[in-house]
């Protein structure tokens, strides 16, 4: 059984990480390659691949479920901090040329 918490922080993520890939995939086309949108497109597989994951291990215990429940949800709440800060930082160093 999949966990509340669990759920909402994955979706959220998802949804989060994805708009950023597909907006730096466009970004890619206005502004040129900047190595950081590959690393951004590999952060956006994480929520992904959680998701999947959790339907792999329906059949488990509940202790083995909740242990990668919790695990699986702190790993998503950071992909989103490191996506948020890598859009901060690529829109600064991309778009506004304030970075030093």
């Amino acid at each position: 059984m999949e966990t509340k918490t669990f759920g909402v922080v994955t979706s959220i993520s998802m949804v989060l990480t994805l708009t950023v890939a597909v907006l730096s995939i466009i970004g890619v086309a206005i502004t040129g390659l900047y190595p950081g949108v590959i690393v951004l497109l590999l952060v956006a597989l994480i929520p992904l691949a959680s998701k999947f994951y959790a339907k792999k291990i329906i059949g488990r215990s509940n202790g083995f479920q909740r242990n990668y429940y919790t695990t699986l949800t702190i790993i998503n709440l950071l992909s989103m901090l490191v996506v948020l800060w890598m859009t901060y930082v690529i829109m600064h160093d991309r778009v506004l040329h304030d970075c030093y």
